[in-house]
């Protein structure tokens, strides 16, 4: 794979039928641009419900592939049984999904059997922002004498609701360039945005970046792919993002100056994750309640608002105060707005809790 330029890795979440393959790759082979056509086989899907993946039946519908438009073919591999598979119709490059990184005995198996052979490994980062497991798979390929492996960046699970499918988290992926500097990362703007509108936003970032590439889920008729649809692309707007692109190699790393598209975004993403925090507070104070504890309101009062803190304070008060003071002032933040913030919290959840009691009472 080339670091001249920008790798570009396209084609649909799943391989559903040869059909579907082919028209994908042929309209990508149109646009010039995409260096490998990709195709989930295997989907380790969280529900044994779900769709699972046409399995090694797509290997002859990949080699088909490459075989009517020249283009190479990659596929995800989750096992040894996977990579032994793949091996046997050439696939060009392989890349190992987050689950699989998160678990080192299956990516020693994996590397164990991908010894000796010239094929490109790609090694996505591990669920959890963790940056020594994600390296630590990607070193495990590299003694074993592979050298063509890189690394993609498809976003880690955090706690809470999202805008994004995946937290980006930036910092771990440029972290881990700076500790392995001639290693090739790519992105999934995909797997990140979980949501299609959002996939231009995280690819110009990535480019922004210095990234070395993008891997992009493009399906001829994303609405009915049977695997992640709502963050597939047809083709057509796949390539009109890639012409907006600056695909030279030649963007700044670490870019300081997020479009105002990004920064919207984030504004989102952080508009989410504080609705859904408040909404978890207000539920604990629920469950406290019906848990005939005693009443939570006291406990909320010792934050000291000067809305609340009517009457004589209970034991341990000081340090409520001091602890809330604190973390106001730690970031930034007046103190008497985050007073005033609990404040209206708490009542919210009172009425929230009065609510449910009348209606339970009927």
């Amino acid at each position: 794979m080339s670091k001249s330029k920008q790798v570009i890795i396209a084609g649909p979440c799943s391989a559903e039928s040869p059909g579907q393959l082919l028209e994908t790759a042929t309209a990508l082979k149109l646009g010039g641009r995409v260096d490998y056509f990709r195709a989930g086989l295997w989907k380790p899907r969280t529900s044994p419900d779900s769709f699972q993946g046409v399995g090694a039946e797509g290997l002859k519908w990949l080699k088909m592939v490459r075989e009517e438009t020249g283009l190479k073919v990659a596929t995800e591999v989750g096992c040894e049984k996977h990579v032994t598979e793949a091996l046997k119709y050439d696939i060009d490059l392989l890349w190992i999904g987050a689950r699989t990184v998160s678990n080192p005995f299956v990516v020693q198996e994996i590397a164990e059997t991908l010894r000796g052979t010239d094929i490109h490994v790609l090694v996505k980062n591990p669920l959890n922002p963790d940056i020594e497991l994600w390296q630590g798979a990607i070193n495990r390929f590299v003694r074993l004498g592979i050298k063509n492996v890189g690394a993609i960046h498809r976003g880690f699970s955090v706690w809470g609701k999202s805008i994004y499918r995946n937290s980006p988290i930036w910092q771990l992926p440029i972290e881990l360039k700076k500790r392995m500097p001639e290693l090739l990362i790519i992105c999934d703007p995909s797997h990140i945005a979980g949501k299609r509108s959002l996939v231009p936003v995280i690819a110009g970032r990535a480019v922004k970046e210095g990234f070395g590439g993008l891997m992009v889920e493009v399906h001829p008729d994303p609405d009915k792919a049977m695997s992640d649809a709502a963050q597939q692309v047809n083709p057509l707007s796949f390539e009109n993002m890639l012409k907006k692109l600056d695909l030279s190699g030649k963007s700044a790393v670490n870019n300081d100056d997020p479009s105002l598209d990004e920064l919207s975004t984030e504004i989102e993403m952080v508009d989410e994750l504080l609705i859904h925090t408040i909404a978890s507070r207000i539920e604990l104070y629920r469950q406290v309640s019906r848990a005939g504890r005693p009443e939570p309101s006291v406990r909320v009062k010792s934050l000291g608002s000067p809305a609340c803190a009517v009457g004589k304070q209970p034991p341990g008060v000081e340090n409520g105060n001091d602890r809330v003071r604190g973390l106001a002032t730690e970031d930034g933040l007046r103190p008497d707005f985050v007073y005033r913030l609990f404040d209206d919290i708490l009542r919210e959840s009172s009425h929230a809790e009065s609510v449910r009691k009348g209606i339970s009472d009927k």
